[in-house]
């Protein structure tokens, strides 16, 4: 396989720095098995400015810079700043992860809108897509149903669904409006039938891949730490499920991150 775009990576999480994993190398690694593109992506200030730095670093290494809408609280809108000075900077091509997670508590609901809503005004003045992190427990969609309000209320034309584990008609929802929705390594999973069912109904037009690296280690590495290497099964299984070369799925996914990112 060659060619594909892990379309989010956290090469800045401090696991890695923990267990002394070393960027390069990971990226070394995953050219090898045919992983071209990588974007690391922000959580909060201090990831999305080591985020840039990789990109500013390694060719081919691409960065989202935001603030991870279970952190907002920890910050002030004024702190969005700087997120918006990192945005203008070489090799940014989204502002994430950002959006709402309503899957632990919805106590910090309203401050999560505001900035979700101040960080696609912070995208939209840039130029760059809204990469989005939108969770809640198993029985709702009301994260997904807010946040698609915000988006038709701030008229956000170029957005990704980040790490999409749901079912085909709410993924519609977002396909519809032009948004892409990203396929992370869950799709291997025994017990992922609404997200296989997603893939085998969406068409490759409508979707990209990622890691989520460090987490989220697909089949048969689960249990292992995650790295883009392993983007490969999501790629294998995605081609599994829908019937078609490995190689269409490479193609379609990475065309549309090209495309998408403006790279």
């Amino acid at each position: 396989m060659a060619g594909i775009f892990d379309t989010h990576t956290h090469f800045n999480d401090v696991v890695y720095k923990e267990k002394e994993f070393e960027a390069s190398d990971m990226i070394n690694e995953a050219k090898i098995v045919g992983v071209s593109h990588f974007c690391c992506v922000g959580f909060d200030i201090k990831s999305s400015r080591e985020a840039c730095k990789y990109a500013l670093k390694y060719p081919n290494v691409y960065a989202a810079v935001g603030i991870h809408p279970n952190d907002v609280n920890k910050f002030t809108i004024d702190d969005l700043d700087e997120i918006d000075t990192m945005a203008h900077g070489e090799g940014v091509v989204a502002i994430g992860e950002v959006g709402l997670d309503y899957y632990y508590t919805d106590d910090h609901k309203e401050i999560q809108k505001e900035f979700f809503k101040e960080q696609i005004r912070i995208a939209q003045r840039n130029d760059l897509v809204v990469m989005m992190h939108l969770r809640d427990n198993d029985e709702s969609e009301a994260a997904y149903i807010d946040a698609l309000e915000i988006l038709d209320e701030l008229k956000v034309k170029r957005a990704i669904v980040h790490c999409y584990t749901r079912g085909f008609e709410l993924a519609k929802k977002f396909t519809k409006r032009g948004y892409l929705i990203s396929i992370p390594g869950v799709v291997t999973f025994k017990n992922a039938l609404p997200l296989q069912e997603t893939v085998e109904k969406l068409s490759l037009n409508e979707m990209i891949v990622e890691t989520d690296a460090p987490y989220l280690t697909p089949e048969p590495k689960r249990g292992k730490l995650n790295m883009s290497k392993n983007i490969v099964y999501t790629v294998e299984k995605i081609a599994s499920i829908k019937k078609v070369n490995k190689s269409d799925v490479i193609e379609a996914t990475t065309n549309n991150a090209l495309k998408i990112f403006k790279i």
